[in-house]
């Protein structure tokens, strides 16, 4: 069975603002619908904090894992080799932003 990647994953930190590390790295993502409807705060076992820290870097695979029904990846730092395979080799595309709250880069990417 195939997963549809149709929902929003925002890297956010433990205090729900938008995480200003690397993607891979965030504490806690914020799953949304493709209408921009919060379905759930997923934590992130690989994350900042969790002992696990830079497993992540060679290993997409731990993130993909995490968020499968996640066709789009919001927050403020990747790897631009990162960025090419997970559209590459997943479909997944990968925003970067500078906003300063989840709502407002989610906002931002439902209007582009």
């Amino acid at each position: 069975m195939t997963t549809q990647r149709t929902r929003i994953a925002i890297a956010t930190d433990a205090k729900g603002g938008l995480w200003g590390g690397h993607f891979g790295m965030a504490p806690i993502y914020l799953i949304f619908s493709p209408a921009g409807r919060l379905l759930e705060e997923r934590p992130n076992p690989h994350g900042a904090g969790q002992g696990k820290a830079h497993q992540h870097h060679d290993d997409p695979r731990l993130i993909i894992d995490l968020l499968p029904e996640c066709g789009v990846f919001i927050g403020r730092r990747m790897g631009e080799e990162s960025k090419r395979k997970l559209a590459r080799k997943f479909g997944i595309k990968a925003v970067l932003t500078s906003k300063k709250t989840p709502a407002e880069a989610l906002r931002a990417y439902l209007e582009s």
